[in-house]
């Protein structure tokens, strides 16, 4: 196992593994402000295994998240999903030989929710450095998972996104933004979708924060 591996599991092993950290309700819209997309989540870290080459993660999520329809007030009227669900995600990451970098996947596992919106997806992870204290990786999904849009339809979309884990006054922070795109099934191409949603920032809880 080289330098830069070591170096990454250890600062995972001390900051990252059996840590809690929550992320406070965030609104984001969709279908250009049609649907309104609510979302709190509790995240745990945990099940950290290593090898010679490469390591696992595992990444528990317990989330509230429902889509409205929006009316021309603005308000929410009728609840168009709820994905709501506690589901458990997993990080497998090896060094390559031929490049010296570090790559791997991002899959999901399990969930309990009756409406899984990532239930058998998988994204591809690269480009992983620790960088002056922060743990950063990219993440590009694989194929295409749901997404709702007006009519209680559907459209497919993939998402590419950053990932950052650092530590601040104390507590772990994690940090991941997103960027969704529409995808053609047939081809398999992707476009710049009208959808955006803000970046998801989960801090762990000190001692003598508020429940």
């Amino acid at each position: 196992m080289r330098d830069r591996m070591k170096e990454i599991i250890n600062f995972i092993e001390v900051n990252v593994n059996g840590k809690t950290l929550f992320t406070k309700e965030l609104v984001y819209e969709l279908e250009n402000g049609a649907l309104q997309g609510v979302y709190s989540d509790q995240i745990s870290f945990s099940n950290l295994k290593y090898s010679q080459s490469g390591f696992q993660l595992d990444m528990f999520i317990v989330s509230n998240e429902k889509i409205w329809l929006v009316g021309k007030d603005g308000q929410q009227e009728d609840l168009r999903k709820d994905f709501s669900a506690v589901s458990l995600f997993r990080f497998e990451l090896a060094e390559r030989k031929s490049t010296d970098d570090i790559t791997g996947c991002f899959r999901f596992v399990s969930a309990s929710g009756k409406n899984v919106a990532a239930e058998a997806i998988v994204s591809g992870i690269y480009d992983v450095r620790l960088e002056n204290d922060v743990l950063k990786l990219s993440e590009d999904q694989a194929l295409y998972r749901d997404q709702p849009v007006q009519g209680k339809h559907f459209k497919p979309v993939a998402f590419q996104s950053e990932h950052r884990f650092y530590n601040k006054d104390g507590k772990l922070h994690y940090e991941y933004d997103g960027k969704s795109f529409d995808v053609d099934v047939k081809t398999m191409r992707r476009s710049d979708s009208a959808d955006t949603f803000p970046p998801f920032v989960s801090i762990e809880k000190g001692n003598n924060d508020e429940n």
